[in-house]
């Protein structure tokens, strides 16, 4: 028997905890960028391999765009 039938419940707000948000991320995305503050409070940026520099400046500027037309809560 897999992790396939493992569900996860956390309680509202959980999603103010990094590494839940990263955790529920797992097997969901083919690429992915990830920008946020370290523990040293210095912008850390990662990416997935398969991304370019343009591939990620599009995304950054999709998601701008979509974050500014309020379609994020």
């Amino acid at each position: 028997m897999g992790d396939d039938n493992v569900i996860s419940f956390y309680p509202n707000g959980a999603a103010v905890e990094p590494d839940i948000v990263i955790e529920e991320a797992i097997g969901v995305y083919e690429n992915v960028v990830i920008i946020g503050w370290n523990k040293q409070e210095e912008l850390d940026v990662r990416a997935s391999l398969n991304l370019s520099h343009s591939d990620i400046l599009w995304l950054l500027e999709v998601f701008k765009a979509r974050l500014l037309n309020g379609e994020y809560d």
